[in-house]
């Protein structure tokens, strides 16, 4: 078999089974042919509520103050921390030069 029928026929096969051909470099073909993901995830950790509740207090001052839990969370650990003294500083309280 010349060189010519063996490389017709490796392009034969590359053009049926859809492959590349090996030239020992790095293409990232595997990640390419993975499925994608990014529709699942979308799924699978929703939009959280803050945005929309924001969103809607902005546009109207009668829907009630919203506060997620880690808001609130937040909020009371920084209550304790300036019951003890530990708080943040006042604005411009901070080292003077």
């Amino acid at each position: 078999m010349s060189a010519s029928q063996s490389a017709r026929i490796a392009a034969a096969a590359r053009q049926i089974f859809g492959t590349l051909p090996n030239r020992n470099v790095r293409t990232g073909l595997q990640d390419l042919k993975k499925p994608l993901t990014g529709a699942y995830e979308a799924r699978f950790y929703p939009e959280p509520i803050e945005k929309a509740a924001v969103m809607s207090q902005k546009a109207c001052t009668m829907v009630p103050q919203y506060t997620s839990e880690l808001q609130e969370r937040r909020q009371a650990k920084l209550r304790v921390l300036r019951q003890r003294g530990k708080g943040p500083p006042k604005k411009g309280s901070g080292k003077k030069k």
